[in-house]
């Protein structure tokens, strides 16, 4: 459901305390903006709560809206792990802008490159580097699924490259995340589609009733999709040209190919790692987080 992205000047109406407001981007329900508050910069995000007044399921897929933003705040106040993004100063807030209803709030603002723009350029990453990736979001996902959360929206989109060796990957964006332990908050979730970005869903999020055996293997092919197209500089499925009918039949019944086909200059080890990454059935992913930690981390 497009929105329009709210002005800087809207923004700094209602909230006085930001001194520069820079917009960064827009996408889904979500905007976000480099804020300066006080002598730090933050990301200052609006997350759209649609008005579907008249509609049917208009009341319930605006408090899934807000739900959404309470456990994705809630979960990156819980969680310890450095390559996760943090919270920044405000609280979650209800805010009028324009016509439209928002809840603002602020994360830390990371200055980095986003590893879509790095994958989508030269040079291709040394075997260090990928095995570094793999180590920071391995362990994202591991925290995540102490909680019983499955982060469901791992791409290079949400993925941020940082100069700083305590953190040098940072995941991003919990929008979508779903816990395995609370309510659910999808309403009528047997008759809408999965969420999220189609070409890095698992495929087992394309099957009817995914939500039943749902758990951190889905994440898991998420970072090997991430790996593969940072490493080799496209998807290992998805060609540009697919509509989404042809993109989704291409999870749902094609191999993906092997990294060795465009990175032979990597160790065996990681190639096979990967591979067995985007395995199509969960089981045949890699299932011991900790192992797998260990593994990729091993030469470095």
């Amino acid at each position: 459901m497009p929105f329009k992205a709210p002005t800087p000047d809207e923004i700094r109406a209602k909230f006085p305390q930001i001194a520069g407001l820079d917009f960064i981007s827009k996408g889904g329900f979500k905007a976000v903006y480099r804020a300066e508050i006080g002598d730090v910069s933050e990301a200052f995000k609006v997350v759209h709560i649609p008005n579907l007044v008249g509609e049917e399921f208009a009341e319930e897929f605006r408090t899934e809206c807000l739900n959404r933003v309470t456990r994705e705040v809630e979960v990156l106040r819980r969680c310890q792990t450095p390559f996760l993004v943090k919270l920044g100063t405000l609280s979650p807030t209800p805010v009028r802008l324009g016509d439209e209803e928002f809840i603002a709030y602020t994360e830390e603002y990371l200055d980095g490159n986003e590893l879509r723009i790095l994958a989508a350029g030269d040079p291709r990453p040394e075997e260090a580097d990928l095995r570094i990736l793999l180590g920071c979001l391995l362990k994202a996902i591991r925290e995540l699924w102490g909680m019983g959360i499955i982060h469901r929206d791992i791409k290079p989109g949400n993925v941020m490259k940082l100069q700083n060796e305590e953190r040098p990957f940072v995941l991003l964006d919990l929008g979508i995340a779903y816990s395995v332990v609370d309510t659910p908050l999808t309403f009528d979730a047997g008759h809408r589609p999965p969420p999220g970005t189609f070409r890095y869903l698992a495929p087992e999020m394309l099957q009817p009733n995914f939500r039943v055996s749902l758990d951190f293997r889905s994440d898991i092919y998420g970072i090997g999709l991430t790996a593969f197209e940072y490493a080799a500089g496209q998807h290992p499925l998805a060609e540009s040209s697919d509509d989404l009918v042809t993109t989704i039949s291409r999870i749902l019944r094609e191999r993906a190919k092997p990294l060795s086909q465009f990175r032979p200059d990597l160790s065996p080890v990681l190639l096979r790692t990967v591979d067995q990454m985007l395995k199509k059935w969960p089981a045949l992913r890699p299932s011991n987080l900790d192992q797998l930690i260990a593994g990729v981390e091993e030469r470095l």
